[in-house]
């Protein structure tokens, strides 16, 4: 069997078998378990498990460099198949189970699986799109359930194991582990391929308390997606270093304090959505959630007020933010006892940065705001099957183009401003939607908010918000509108407006659907 050093890694810490309390709800049409079950399963277990994928899907002739997919919410199982492709040397595709048919076959298509192992929450949406995606040969359903007319996983696993055999001497760093879906903020998803390399790179940045290592004493609440490469990491990382996890399969407001205050929640990794929750929402006062020591933030820029907000609230001791991305994995974080309010940390050891002016493309000192490159081991080796946008987004220097905007201070530590394409364009100002929405964000009767920009004949575009108000108060949008205007320049005032809504489209990782709200404001005009 082939063995990446992923694998090899994950091993050797998986065979103490280390609790991992899993909060479950029924997903199936016919449920056969309670609404929450704290079911549980060791990661000895796991590891069992993993070898006994591994060994069917080779007895299925699955080899190094074929693929497999994985469609799930967060789940107990859902790193059988992972683990198991790691051990085969086949690259596991993972995809949200949020996904509509259109958008899972076009996941699909990218890497072609032959292989797909699903929950059964997204049987429906595999059946709608099973016809046109031929080259899936297999689908497996987690569970034992048979009324589908798939493989449920129990039937799968009775293959037996396979003898386990060490690293394989001739792997190559740049086989690739994982293709990981990326936002799809910008139009549909491509396939980011993960390597080997990139993969153990991230696993080793942790191994340094002083950066980020895990607390093997924590209790961890996963709530953040595992498909994507935030709640990936931190997953592996726990199996790694022996943390106790509670898996929740999507998050739900009562649920994840519930489970914080049952299970003694030390440790949260989080999205700023949910940092905005714990901050403004009544229901968090209903609950002890005096176990928090620290969190994590990622996936989108957590707000300096939205940061004090929570310590003050909980009282937790460490509130971190990093930055990074799909193609990207970690590249900054903040290191332990050394935060800066409003910083996304210092760069990753091993790690490169430059900053490009945004009109000249000269490089930038610090201070200055610009494009974000970045160059180092753990950045993706390109797009599966997309060698034109790969081209677009390396330089001749190796280095990753962002499209973020940020800067950084003479301490090194980074900042960041927003996406250069999320850049509202008013006349010869830029204007960056994220500080305006930090702003909106304060006000005490906003829920949650966003901006964009919308077409203006005369000024290029105006800033507009879209807001969500809290329940059972009442805001104007000239309150609104006077509110942000005594906090900013000229140039940043809402001149496009507010409009009120119920919520505000979001990815499962938290980022902003801004397309869907520019889509909304034309089909208003």
């Amino acid at each position: 069997m082939y063995l990446c050093p992923v694998a090899a890694e994950i091993y050797v810490r998986l065979k103490g078998g280390i609790n991992v309390k899993g909060i479950s709800r029924a997903v199936s049409p016919k449920p056969k378990i309670n609404a929450v079950t704290g079911e549980s399963v060791t990661f000895s277990e796991v590891l069992k498990k993993s070898l006994s994928v591994a060994a069917n899907l080779r007895r299925r002739g699955l080899w190094p460099r074929d693929r497999l997919a994985v469609m799930s919410e967060n789940h107990l199982d859902f790193f059988l198949p992972v683990l198991g492709s790691y051990f085969l040397g086949v690259a596991c595709a993972t995809i949200s189970p949020a996904y509509t048919p259109r958008e899972l076959l076009h996941a699909l298509n990218i890497t072609q699986p032959p292989v797909l192992f699903c929950s059964p929450a997204c049987v429906p949406t595999v059946k709608k799109v099973a016809k046109q995606a031929t080259f899936v040969k297999l689908i497996v359903v987690f569970g034992e359930d048979t009324s589908h007319g798939y493989v449920p996983l129990s039937t799968f696993l009775n293959g037996g194991d396979i003898p386990f055999t060490a690293s394989n001497p001739n792997h190559e760093a740049e086989y690739i582990t994982n293709v990981l879906c990326t936002s799809g903020t910008t139009g549909l998803p491509k396939g980011a391929s993960i390597t080997d390399r990139n993969l153990f790179t991230n696993l080793l940045f942790f191994n340094d308390r002083g950066f980020g290592k895990l607390d093997p004493d924590h209790v961890m609440l996963g709530v953040v997606p595992y498909v994507h490469v935030f709640g990936l990491i931190l997953q592996l990382q726990c199996f790694s270093h022996g943390l106790t996890v509670v898996v929740m399969p999507r998050f739900q407001e009562k649920l994840f304090l519930e489970s914080i205050q049952r299970y003694k929640v030390s440790f949260l990794s989080l999205v700023p959505t949910l940092m905005v929750f714990l901050a403004k929402s009544p229901l968090v006062d209903q609950y002890d959630l005096s176990s928090l020591k620290e969190i994590w933030c990622g996936a989108a820029p957590l707000s300096p007020d939205m940061q004090a907000r929570v310590t003050a609230r909980l009282g937790v001791k460490h509130i971190q933010q990093g930055y990074g991305s799909t193609e990207l994995m970690t590249a900054l974080h903040i290191p332990l006892g050394r935060d800066k309010p409003g910083s996304a940390g210092v760069l990753a050891p091993g790690t490169h940065c430059k900053i490009l002016d945004l009109v000249t493309g000269k490089t930038l000192g610090p201070n200055k705001e610009g494009e974000l490159c970045f160059k180092g081991a753990q950045i993706m080796k390109g797009y599966y099957g997309d060698s034109k946008s790969t081209s677009e987004c390396f330089d001749e220097e190796g280095y990753f183009h962002t499209g973020d905007v940020g800067y950084y201070d003479t301490d090194g530590y980074f900042f960041i401003v927003d996406r250069i394409k999320e850049l509202i364009k008013y006349k010869a100002f830029q204007v960056a939607p994220a500080e305006l929405e930090a702003i909106l964000l304060k006000h005490p009767s906003i829920e949650d908010a966003a901006v964009v920009g919308v077409p203006d004949e005369v000024s290029g575009e105006l800033p507009k918000a879209f807001v969500v108000k809290k329940q059972g108060v009442d805001v104007t949008e000239e309150e609104i509108v006077k509110f942000v205007e005594g906090q900013v320049s000229p140039h940043k005032k809402l001149r496009g407006g507010v409009t009120f809504v119920d919520s505000i489209p979001k990815t499962s990782s938290g980022k902003i659907l801004r397309r869907e709200l520019r889509s909304f404001s034309k089909s208003k005009l």
